[in-house]
């Protein structure tokens, strides 16, 4: 696999996302393969990810590392990626204004990925891709279809570090993502 360019290769969307949105001390990229059959989507970095400058490298990055190995996936064969590229001050929830001006670079992700599915991971993350402002909890258990591909909601690996009931339900969304991958 070969180092995605990210910043090349979405310049043009990157040029839209106003100054005020933009800090590159506080930027992390995507990462994986632009030919994924699997996108992972958060709400946005945390420190870890910012340090690193990788998404999900963090506590919850290595929850999702270890489910991923549990199910069967490589993450090197996965795009993961965050609705908004840049870290909000105090770790709070990306602001609907943030979301805004970034959802349109995350549907150029995916639209140049084009995964056979997308795995929304938690509440900001699924309301973005979804629009709706629907819990997870309520909308996870079956698949959307949106811009012609397919959307699995479900938990942010980091809930897991609250409820230990989430784990499971996580490791079998990840089990349903694998097989649509895997074209089952």
């Amino acid at each position: 696999m070969s180092e995605l360019d990210f910043e090349a290769t979405f310049a043009a969307e990157l040029d839209v996302v106003p100054d005020e949105h933009r800090d590159d001390e506080r930027f992390v990229p995507a990462a994986g393969p632009l030919d994924a059959e699997i996108a992972f989507v958060g709400e946005a970095p945390g420190a870890t990810e910012v340090a690193e400058g990788e998404p999900f490298v963090g506590r919850a990055g290595s929850r999702l590392d270890g489910l991923l190995e549990t199910v069967g996936i490589d993450r090197e064969t996965v795009y993961v990626t965050n609705l908004v590229k840049v870290r909000p001050p105090e770790n709070r929830d990306p602001t609907a204004d943030e979301r805004r001006v970034w959802k349109p670079l995350l549907d150029a992700e995916l639209t140049k990925v084009d995964p056979a599915v997308v795995v929304t991971l938690g509440a900001v993350a699924s309301g973005a891709v979804l629009d709706t402002d629907e819990a997870v909890g309520d909308l996870r258990d079956e698949t959307y279809e949106v811009d012609g591909r397919l959307v699995l909601p479900t938990y942010h690996p980091a809930a897991t570090f609250y409820d230990d009931g989430i784990e499971p339900m996580l490791e079998r969304d990840l089990r349903v993502a694998k097989d649509i991958a895997d074209g089952e």
